[in-house]
């Protein structure tokens, strides 16, 4: 009878682990077992065995890698952002020199040539609107820049608002899966699935912020050589500011 449990709790995740092949975040889950208790039989030839035990059903998942993970996550979404940046001010100032071209060297070099018609021959009066009008230009150039740029600060510091909503969002879900996590745990059961769900939101936010992680085992105050079962997670951001601890 044992055995036929153990195999279909084996069974069972099998078909669980097919069923999730590309749920996004899901970890392979095994089942443990072992040789249940052996009965005393007092005979010659000792104990009989009594079957198998189904341990637990846990997930097959490297936390090592995890951390790798989180921490080169950070760093795409980081250069990421700089090089969506860079590019746009890159376009404000391009000026390949071509003959149209409204970059700063193109009408520069415009105005610098109508000075020199100016000072070649001052008593023309069309070089001289001709050098008015370039200033112009230019003047006009540096107001446009300067209106760009202003902005692109403005969509830096929406993109940053934003940012911070979605990680406290992030935190809140974090929260309520730590104590939805440790309802199921300190029963006795292992909480696979709302654990895959907690790492794919650090997974969210490793991308705006760098995390860290630590878990530790909760223990009885009264004993505390003794596991209750639940965990204290503790998530912290940006160099090491606590965000969730539960």
């Amino acid at each position: 009878g044992s055995g036929l449990r153990a195999s279909n709790a084996a069974l069972n995740t099998t078909a669980n682990n097919i069923s999730n092949e590309q749920t996004k975040g899901y970890s392979r889950q095994e089942v443990t077992q072992q040789a249940s208790d052996a009965l005393r039989t007092f005979t010659t030839y000792g104990c009989a065995g009594a079957g198998v035990d189904t341990i637990a059903i846990e997930r097959v998942r490297d936390s090592f890698y995890d951390v790798k993970y989180w921490d080169n996550n950070c760093k795409y979404g980081e250069y990421q952002s700089k090089a969506y940046y860079c590019k746009t001010i890159e376009d404000y100032f391009k000026d390949d020199g071509s003959v149209g071209t409204s970059g700063f060297k193109t009408i520069f070099d415009n105005m610098s040539a109508a000075l020199q018609s100016v000072t070649t021959n001052s008593s023309s009066t069309t070089s001289k609107a001709q050098f008015i009008s370039a200033a112009r230009t230019l003047t006009d150039y540096f107001n446009n820049m300067y209106g760009n740029l202003q902005e692109l600060q403005k969509d830096i510091n929406l993109e940053i608002k934003q940012n911070v909503d979605q990680i406290n969002s992030i935190a809140e879900k974090i929260s309520t899966l730590n104590k939805q996590i440790n309802v199921i745990e300190m029963s006795g059961s292992k909480a696979n699935e709302l654990r895959d769900r907690r790492e794919v939101l650090i997974d969210e936010l490793s991308e705006i912020v760098d995390v860290d992680i630590t878990e530790y085992d909760i223990t009885d105050p009264n004993k505390p050589d003794r596991k209750t079962g639940g965990t204290r997670y503790i998530v912290q951001i940006a160099g090491g500011q606590p965000l969730v601890d539960a």
